[in-house]
């Protein structure tokens, strides 16, 4: 028995100078991040297979391969921090992807998605009313009493995360509060958003909370719908109300303003969050000349450290990974 030990930790020894560990893949089996049970695009989650050796005659495959077998990521001040291919829902780098933490603004994705689903006139006159629809923290951008299109309304709650406008929306559904939140938790389970609980339309509150793992799937969905994405990726707008004012609100995720939103870098869409008991927190969607990527950052300790992190999130995953080529 003795000879017999001694011989299987020769032979593992062995393996491990033939075959260095990915830190990525240690850290999963360490217990870092378990994702047996998430989904992504309908597919199931994969840990980095590819610390093995890739054959040249292998058969094609449909998910990226690290090319730099040494690089193991970058730090982050952020508590979880995850990468994942969008294509084939591989998980590229992953830190604490599924410690429960409190979202913030993030939560205005699921409020803009139940909206949406009572299919709304979007081109309806609306006023705000202090009264009903007042929420501090906050900027808030839109005058009371003064009519404006309610996609206008969708919009600031977007763009520039405005809880006021973000509260009105759940009035404007026709449904109480209460039950609008009831049909933000019901379309969170359908996404299979397992660890994912709202109780508020704006995330204001901290008991608004989620994964990085669940986020993806909360951002893939929203990407369908196109009135989402057009804001999710404006750097700014202009909105104007019924009196002439015009209003000029920019975009809270800066990302937008980076080099990863230029030439064959492109932005799908994206979120902003912060809370005291959040940190500042991103999820974004990155397309290069059609490989993209989502990135989520919860809990970094500034809006800069959100920003520079999930840039180099992406940026390491891009350098890293190669991807197949198109047909």
């Amino acid at each position: 028995m003795l000879m017999k030990l001694i011989g299987q930790a020769i032979f593992a020894i062995a393996m491990i100078q033939i075959l260095p560990a990915d830190a990525a893949y240690l850290e999963w089996i360490a217990g870092a991040g378990s994702f047996e049970s998430a989904q992504f695009s309908g597919q199931e989650l994969s840990i980095p297979t590819n610390f093995l050796p890739i054959a040249e005659e292998r058969v094609e495959r449909d998910f990226p391969v690290k090319i730099d077998t040494d690089s193991y990521g970058i730090v982050t001040t952020a508590h979880s921090a995850l990468v994942v291919d969008s294509a084939s829902g591989m998980v590229l780098l992953a830190k604490h992807p599924n410690d429960v933490r409190p979202i913030g603004s993030v939560t205005k994705l699921m409020s803009a998605l139940v909206f949406l689903d009572t299919e709304p006139d979007l081109t309806r006159l609306v006023s705000l009313d202090p009264s009903l629809d007042l929420v501090t923290g906050g900027r808030i951008y839109l005058a009371f009493y003064d009519p404006l299109k309610l996609e206008d309304v969708l919009a600031a709650s977007l763009v520039g995360s405005d809880n006021t406008a973000t509260e009105s929306l759940a009035r404007f559904s026709g449904m109480s509060k209460e039950v609008f939140v009831q049909k933000m938790n019901e379309k969170a389970k359908d996404f299979g958003m397992n660890s994912t609980i709202f109780t508020d339309p704006t995330g204001i509150d901290a008991t608004n909370t989620s994964t990085a793992t669940d986020l993806i799937k909360l951002l893939e969905t929203a990407e369908t719908k196109s009135i989402l994405k057009k804001y999710m990726t404006s750097e700014s707008i202009q909105i104007v109300q019924n009196s002439g004012q015009v209003i000029t609100i920019e975009n809270t995720d800066k990302l937008l303003a980076s080099y990863l939103n230029e030439g064959s870098y492109k932005i799908v869409g994206g979120k902003t969050g912060y809370l005291p008991q959040a940190g500042y927190v991103l999820v974004t969607t990155i397309d290069r000349e059609g490989d993209a990527v989502h990135v989520v950052v919860m809990g970094a300790e500034s809006k800069d450290a959100r920003v520079n992190e999930a840039k180099g999130l992406a940026a390491w995953a891009f350098k890293v990974f190669s991807w197949p080529q198109k047909p």
